[in-house]
């Protein structure tokens, strides 16, 4: 009798192979959930941080054509730089220029860049595209007329956002 007891004990002590399956099986799921939504979060976090950034560049260059901006070594508005602007070169960058002439559109050849901003982690479109702000207003162009609006397109993976610019100077991000 003694020796069914400790077989009896012996065979309830451990896990079963089904029990270990499903445990494994459990662990993976829960894993992988948590994997997706961290992933996903983080591209959420870089459309944000990127969106935040170009309205602040659009922001700047506007004040900057509000406010007269002194260009370059004592070129004063409307002397030298007749306004500022922002660019979309491509999907990983856009650039911040003013012109010198009365041109409302960026021109690799005559436009003056005042900075690059590389994109990470995200893309911009469309490409190609110029919002421009002529003082002392600022009058806006977009993409050389004024009228209309702008919507550019930042995203990561799955996720995006817009930011949109109106003739008006209104800059909304949704």
């Amino acid at each position: 009798m003694l020796n069914n007891h400790r077989l009896i004990e012996n065979q309830e002590r451990g896990f079963s192979l089904v029990e270990l399956l499903v445990s494994i099986f459990i662990i993976s799921v829960i894993t992988g959930s948590v994997l997706t939504g961290f992933w996903r979060g983080q591209n959420q976090y870089a459309v944000t941080v990127a969106v935040q950034k170009f309205q602040v560049n659009l922001r700047r260059v506007q004040n900057m054509a509000l406010a007269g901006k002194q260009m370059p070594a004592g070129c004063v508005i409307p002397n030298c730089a007749k306004g500022f602007g922002v660019y979309s070169d491509s999907a990983t960058r856009y650039i911040l220029f003013y012109n010198t002439d009365s041109s409302t559109i960026y021109d690799s050849g005559t436009s003056v860049m005042l900075e690059s901003v590389i994109l990470e982690k995200v893309t911009l479109s469309p490409t190609g595209k110029s919002i421009f702000f002529v003082p002392p207003d600022p009058t806006t162009y977009i993409n050389g007329v004024n009228s209309g609006s702008q919507v550019f397109i930042i995203s990561s993976g799955l996720y995006s956002k817009n930011l949109t610019v109106y003739f008006s100077g209104l800059i909304e991000a949704n």
